[in-house]
């Protein structure tokens, strides 16, 4: 993965004038009459922020070029409308779709000329605002002033974000490539449900009222479902709509968990296709991925589940709202007795052994049923209160908790795909049934005032408390199963080191710097004899030590260095080296633990990493990078172990990205 993303940013690098005519093009067809509609523009200069950060593309020149690309497609547009007036109407799209056109009038109407420069930032008249202004007969100066410093205002947007977003990457892939990996799946993840949501929800909103009249009218016809139109439906017309997209959940729902089911049962699909998934995510694992789904999948345990019930049904209480109060018990209670029935139904095994009783089977899995059930329930409840063009947001934020915890408990391989998909589908189908027989019985009501706050306020707190408290013991019921290897120490001293792994290993294997150290023994041994050698411990990498790196010139060892992962695990030991002779770079030792036990003594097996760091400054921050300078690092280590036994071997070790085999230096240290 990361020898890719270099091949990416050395193309860039050794191509700038593609990238750059590429970077024009795209800017001028986001901001193209028709074409802006479908080209995904702000999506791409937020990838040009990325190749600067990592220092592909220069920023002034790719600003530049963004700028000078939004004013040509503004002023294209322009021109067409201009030029051709009200010709424009009979071209395709605008014929088929006239409401493209009525809405960019509608728009420059209201706002007159500062509609050129606004729109340059609302994605549904973006591309139709300038080809108005042309057909309203603008005066041109007017329009290429706001048109060009729309473009001034646009570019830096989205190029800093993309340059921030490109920087977090890149101190990410310093760590771990399975981390940048993780960081980006969680952002576009995050970015894509919230938008998914978003327009669903518009998609229903504007035909959920004329599919209910159609239905209304055929229902009619038919003397089977007149008293079901009648009594259930009619005397609350407004929210027929509504009704309809919950009988659609219902009827997805219970789709889904069927189907899941008989996938588990005949071992078809789903099964092999959660296997490759749960090795997939295992060669995520890092440390700091494992403290983030831990934080989801506390906000799904039980105990945070019975806090918000309680807190919630203690509030329905005190209002006497007692209808409220069972059916958001029979929601929590029925959920929770239809996961335990069927986990004792299936016997499906988890994919590792963490839990007794019911618990110790996946198929549903609780904590997704459970969050669908609950946090769904309460999205509900505060969309009622909400206006109408809001009430997608506790649906959005219901919909991402759900996602994150359900991924939580796959990445941490406390389930399986089929365990998770199963889980929502069961909560999805209760949760809209129930919507629907509370639309029945509680038309009138308008729900219990102060649920959604009394809600959020316990998830904010209680959360809170239940995440640290949880972490450490959560931490380590999930950590990776590792077995352990005994080896002889008089073989690991002649043969049996070319056992254990040539190469720091990331992603999916993926390999990364050479270990050209291993050590047994104690870590505190070995520091005590390279502190008195003038090593010492970096700065450690905190919130306020991180401000460093935003600093215009910083020196190199006042600056926080970053921690690294091998094979999901941190290091153990990092210590570093000033150079007289180079005080633009640094020494740099890490050391991590090993499987491998040496007997006598059940001795701890170290591999590590001793090489060169140097200053990398990207567009926006300056930080400690890690050089390729093995071999002489290693050469300067030697003389500084006087009090320990060691000595140097060679390895012919074949690297994934290399095509001949390479003799690699490696010290043996005891």
């Amino acid at each position: 993965m990361t020898d890719l993303i270099h091949q990416l940013l050395s193309w860039v690098s050794a191509n700038p004038h593609w990238a750059g005519l590429a970077v024009l093009l795209v800017a001028c067809a986001e901001s193209l009459a028709v074409v802006g509609l479908v080209v995904p523009g702000a999506v791409m200069m937020f990838g040009a922020g990325a190749l600067i950060a990592a220092g592909a593309m220069g920023f002034w020149l790719t600003f530049l070029l963004a700028v000078a690309g939004a004013v040509l497609g503004d002023g294209l547009s322009y021109w067409l409308g201009y030029r051709y007036n009200d010709k424009v109407r009979q071209w395709w799209p605008f014929n088929r779709h006239p409401a493209l056109l009525s809405r960019g009038e509608a728009f420059f109407r209201c706002h007159g000329g500062k509609s050129v420069f606004i729109a340059r930032f609302v994605g549904p008249v973006r591309p139709v605002v300038p080809m108005m202004a042309g057909m309203m007969m603008m005066p041109p100066q007017r329009f290429f002033i706001a048109n060009i410093l729309s473009a001034l205002a646009w570019a830096p947007i989205y190029l800093l974000l993309g340059m921030a977003f490109g920087a977090s990457l890149t101190l990410a892939g310093e760590v771990a490539g399975r981390l940048a990996v993780l960081l980006g799946v969680v952002l576009i993840s995050v970015w894509a449900t919230i938008k998914i949501v978003h327009l669903v929800y518009l998609f229903f909103k504007k035909r959920s009222q004329r599919w209910a009249d159609s239905f209304l009218s055929q229902g009619r016809s038919h003397p089977a479902s007149a008293w079901i139109i009648g009594d259930l439906l009619d005397a609350e017309r407004p929210v027929l709509g509504a009704l309809l997209v919950w009988l659609g959940i219902l009827l997805g729902g219970t789709w889904l968990f069927l189907g899941v089911s008989e996938n588990v049962m005949a071992g078809r699909f789903l099964v092999p296709a959660g296997e490759s998934l749960y090795a997939l995510l295992q060669g995520l694992r890092t440390p700091l991925g494992d403290q983030l789904m831990v934080l989801f999948s506390a906000l799904g345990d039980g105990v945070m589940i019975l806090m918000l019930v309680i807190s919630v049904l203690l509030w329905m209480a005190w209002k006497r709202a007692w209808r409220e109060a069972l059916y958001w018990l029979a929601a929590v209670g029925f959920a929770a007795l239809a996961v335990a029935l069927f986990k004792y139904s299936y016997h499906f095994p988890r994919p590792v052994a963490m839990y007794s009783g019911a618990n110790a089977y996946s198929f549903p899995s609780a904590h997704a049923t459970l969050s669908t059930v609950v946090y769904g329930y309460l999205a509900m409840l505060a969309a009622q209160v909400l206006p109408d063009n809001r009430r997608w947001l506790p649906y959005a934020a219901a919909t991402l908790l759900v996602a994150g915890i359900g991924f939580s408990r796959l990445y941490l391989g406390a389930h399986w795909l089929a365990d998770v998909l199963g889980g929502i589908g069961l909560g999805a189908a209760w949760i809209s049934l129930l919507a629907i027989a509370r639309h029945y019985h509680l038309r009138r009501s308008g729900g219990v005032r102060g649920v959604p706050v009394v809600a959020l306020l316990v998830f904010l707190i209680a959360g809170s408390w239940h995440v640290n408290a949880k972490m450490a013991d959560d931490l380590e019921r999930y950590a990776v199963q590792r077995s352990i290897q005994v080896v002889a120490a008089p073989d690991w001293w002649q043969n049996a080191w070319k056992n254990s792994p040539a190469f720091r290993i990331d992603l999916e294997g993926d390999q990364e710097q050479p270990l050209n150290i291993q050590w047994v023994g104690e870590l505190s041994s070995l520091r005590q004899t390279l502190e008195a050698q003038g090593w010492f411990a970096a700065e450690p990498l905190t919130l306020s030590s991180v401000l460093r790196w935003l600093l215009p010139h910083p020196q190199l060892v006042t600056l926080p260095v970053l921690p690294q992962f091998h094979n999901g695990e941190q290091q153990a030991l990092l210590l570093i080296r000033t150079q007289s002779e180079s005080p633009d770079s640094l020494r740099v030792l890490r050391l991590w633990p090993s499987t491998v036990r040496l007997e006598p003594g059940a001795k701890k097996l170290w591999l590590g990493t001793v090489t060169g760091l140097r200053k990398q400054c990207l567009a926006l921050i300056c930080f400690p990078r890690s050089t390729a300078d093995y071999t002489s690092a290693l050469a300067e280590l030697e003389p500084l172990l006087s009090d320990k036994e060691w000595k140097r071997v060679y390895r012919v070790s074949i690297k994934q990205t290399e095509q001949q085999p390479m003799d690699y230096p490696l010290l043996l240290v005891r």
